[in-house]
């Protein structure tokens, strides 16, 4: 005869992975309130950054964020990020007009979040001054929650190769 307590241990298993699965879900998807809080982030950071307003685009940093640009820019912390959209803002990106599309947001914990966007730029100017054309890339951002409001922690850009012509 098997003793109660070891028929009680399906049971308790049952209920731990019952338990494991659903914190899991949750951790990977988050809230579709947190999803929607990040997508009005990076919104607020796209209208900032098409007014070429760098300390719009700094506020959706935290403190200590980091940037990490398609020339190898590196930033750090709310000074050098304002430097470098300032820079940015008055020299190649001064008459740029760019769309952020949110593509994938993955929770990591329910306060941190890896978001993958798209972007396209039109109006970037080359080194010599002439007119680029349309460029587009990807970002990777690390999102954290702080007081209820997604910031930026980290910030990664790349530029797509432009098509080959057919």
């Amino acid at each position: 005869m098997v003793s109660s307590r070891f028929k009680a241990i399906p049971a308790i298993l049952l209920v731990l992975s019952f338990a494991v699965t659903v914190s899991r879900a949750q951790a990977q998807s988050g809230s579709e309130a947190d999803s929607a809080a990040i997508k009005k982030a990076v919104a607020a950071f796209s209208d900032a950054f098409n007014r070429h307003d760098p300390h719009g685009c700094v506020a959706r940093y935290v403190e200590d964020g980091d940037f990490s640009g398609l020339s190898g820019t590196v930033s750090h912390g709310s000074k050098e990020l304002e430097q470098h959209y300032t820079s940015a803002f008055t020299g190649s990106l001064k008459n740029v007009r760019s769309t952020f599309t949110v593509k994938r947001i993955r929770f990591v914990t329910p306060d941190i979040a890896g978001v993958d966007l798209t972007w396209s730029a039109v109006g970037s100017l080359a080194a010599d001054g002439s007119i680029n054309p349309v460029r587009n890339g990807l970002i990777n951002l690390l999102m954290t929650k702080h007081n209820g409001q997604w910031l930026i922690t980290i910030y990664h850009e790349s530029e797509l190769p432009p098509p080959s012509p057919k």
